[in-house]
């Protein structure tokens, strides 16, 4: 014979749980697949390899020698030097001569290709010269980079110096976006390498087929370092812009003790993908959670660990001087880790250049002061 405890449940109040406790349960699985899914698409957009055609969403209103008018927006009435972009074209843009409540004109530099008429498609482009050197009237030539992923195609500029320069682009860009550093560079008399990495176009992809932010595209910027070293240089100065920074951030501490690596300088560089994460996500008001789950997703695809990007946790390890480019209207990428960044070392090897005209945008801001700063920099070394 059984006697109930005062504890047990009657079965009939069991019975009333029962559905409850599986609509609790349907409710969590579907929760966690919800931040899953939103934590995999999230990832996606921060790994994910993206080389799609450019859009074109301005119409130029009308355009002579010296000028160009164009709807106003804030792109087109940014002050400073900039591309101007279309289908078959570039020119570069300087600055405004006049603005209206709907259009801005301003002054026309040069036409680098293509005709420029009313009427035409064109967009704002920071890189401002394109497609090559040869836009900027710069000899060079294309090499071939070796990697263990394939040979990684180059833009090799002579110089008359011992020290090359390597220029690293950021994520989704090109060698491109490099040019108005290796103008400067080229001008100076160094030697330029302006590299490609695995998932660029014409290069050789990744073994998983994503961005790794810097951290296996350090291999591939090592390996340029070698080549310059095989063919001439005594050392190096490595020029990385946003994603392209962290990938040289690492690449320094890669070959730490070395002493090949003459000078660093940095453009808008993400020196801490965690806190960048947090600031996308907050723009685009992402909750916490999905953004905490794609980080963690970010880190399984792309088999990194975001901690290990984080730069100030490896200050100590940059014994030489760095120059960095720091804009504080940059949207793209958490600047005052740069900053922080720059705090942790020591004073005579961190020199900060601060401008306020958006991300990897210090040269289009004032051209003159960037390349001023470049060049006292390479005299400091």
């Amino acid at each position: 014979m059984t006697t109930k405890t005062e504890t047990e449940v009657p079965a009939p109040r069991r019975r009333r749980l029962l559905p409850w406790l599986i609509t609790l349960a349907v409710v969590l699985v579907l929760a966690l697949g919800a931040l899953f899914g939103a934590g995999w698409y999230f990832s996606g957009e921060v790994i994910d390899v993206e080389h799609g055609p450019d859009s074109y969403s301005l119409t130029v209103e009308a355009v002579d020698e010296e000028t160009v008018t164009l709807p106003l927006d804030d792109d087109t009435e940014r002050p400073g030097v900039w591309g101007l972009e279309w289908e078959d074209g570039r020119a570069v843009l300087g600055e405004v001569v006049s603005s209206d409540e709907e259009t801005v004109t301003r002054s026309l530099e040069a036409v680098q290709s293509g005709e420029l008429a009313e009427g035409t498609a064109v967009r704002i482009d920071k890189w401002t010269y394109g497609p090559d050197p040869a836009a900027m009237g710069l000899e060079y030539e294309d090499v071939d980079v070796p990697t263990e992923l394939g040979d990684m195609p180059a833009w090799y500029l002579p110089g008359s110096e011992s020290t090359w320069v390597i220029t690293v682009h950021g994520r989704n860009a090109s060698p491109g976006e490099t040019l108005r550093g290796v103008e400067v560079y080229s001008k100076l008399g160094y030697p330029v390498l302006a590299v490609s990495y695995r998932n660029d176009e014409g290069a050789p992809d990744a073994p998983n087929g994503k961005h790794s932010l810097g951290e296996h595209e350090a291999d591939d910027v090592v390996d340029a370092v070698e080549y310059a070293l095989d063919n001439g240089a005594e050392d190096v100065v490595l020029h990385g812009w946003s994603m392209g920074g962290a990938a040289v951030s690492v690449a320094v501490r890669d070959l730490a003790g070395t002493d090949v690596v003459r000078g660093l300088v940095l453009d808008s560089p993400v020196m801490d993908w965690n806190s960048t994460l947090d600031m996308q996500a907050e723009d685009r008001d992402v909750i916490a959670p999905i953004t905490w789950a794609a980080k963690r997703i970010v880190e399984f695809r792309a088999d990194i660990d975001l901690d290990d990007l984080d730069q100030r946790n490896f200050a100590d390890e940059f014994d030489l001087p760095v120059l960095l480019f720091v804009d504080t209207a940059d949207e793209t990428v958490d600047h005052t880790a740069t900053l922080d960044f720059a705090e942790l070392l020591p004073p005579e090897r961190a020199t900060v250049v601060t401008t306020a005209s958006g991300h990897t945008a210090s040269w289009n801001e004032d051209p003159v002061a960037y390349a001023a700063s470049l060049e006292e920099y390479l005299a400091s070394l």
